[in-house]
């Protein structure tokens, strides 16, 4: 299974991402998306702070680990490896460089991933639980049941565990805002077109119902690029 990006797709998809130059150009990136009548489907634009995302890759810590899974199960198995990375650098016995030594980032950067770092009122609302990584399935009554029995996020506890640890997670807007979009089309009413209100709105739910240590970030590949240049180790 692919944790997330070999050099090869991180290099490519980093080329693809347009209008966005540097990680600081978030008004490029942002402003041609804002314009008088945006599509529907468009990214979301919002305040970024910049200094605040520094602020966090800056952090004292020697040793930095990074990775960008791409689906919800490489998500899973990411923060295991968090999990394990970080008691081995805390085990006397093992690296021992003793807790709050190592830094583990993730770049969340499609809908899928980000699922993990939302929380319960999100699964509760909306049909998240239904989500896999392939597609979503149909919010009908015939999945109704299986709705009702994943509205809360599995991967919360474990979340929690590692950004405890001072772990971080990097939520793609473009991501986030294609998200949006799918709720949008899959809680609208039959026959009824989506607006773009309708996803702006859900967009800034989903931002206010981040886990905590989860911060928005233009492009989930712009913050890979700035994380590998804080000494950030990819971890393929």
């Amino acid at each position: 299974m692919s944790l997330g990006l070999s050099r090869g797709q991180f290099v490519a998809l980093a080329a693809s991402a347009s209008g966005v130059a540097e990680f600081g150009g978030v008004a490029s990136a942002q402003t041609s998306l804002a314009s008088d009548h945006p599509r529907v489907d468009a990214s979301v634009p919002f305040d970024f702070d910049l200094a605040a995302f520094r602020a966090v890759l800056e952090r004292p810590y020697p040793h930095r680990q990074l990775a960008a899974p791409a689906t919800f199960a490489a998500a899973t198995v990411v923060v295991a490896h968090f999990r394990n990375a970080l008691a081995a650098y805390a085990d006397p016995k093992g690296f021992a460089a003793g807790p709050n030594s190592l830094h583990c980032a993730a770049a969340l950067y499609m809908g899928r991933s980000i699922n993990m770092v939302l929380d319960d009122a999100i699964y509760a609302k909306y049909p998240i639980g239904l989500m896999d990584d392939i597609e979503m399935r149909p919010a009908d009554l015939s999945v109704r049941p299986i709705w009702e029995a994943m509205r809360h996020n599995p991967m919360a506890d474990t979340v929690k565990s590692v950004t405890d640890q001072g772990a971080s997670f990097f939520v793609c807007n473009h991501g986030l805002s294609g998200l949006a979009y799918e709720l949008a089309t899959q809680t609208a009413p039959k026959e009824t077109a989506v607006t773009r209100d309708q996803v702006v709105a859900i967009h800034a739910e989903l931002a206010n119902h981040f886990l905590p240590g989860t911060m928005l970030v233009p492009a989930g590949v712009a913050a890979v690029i700035a994380a590998q240049e804080a000494r950030f180790t990819f971890l393929p």
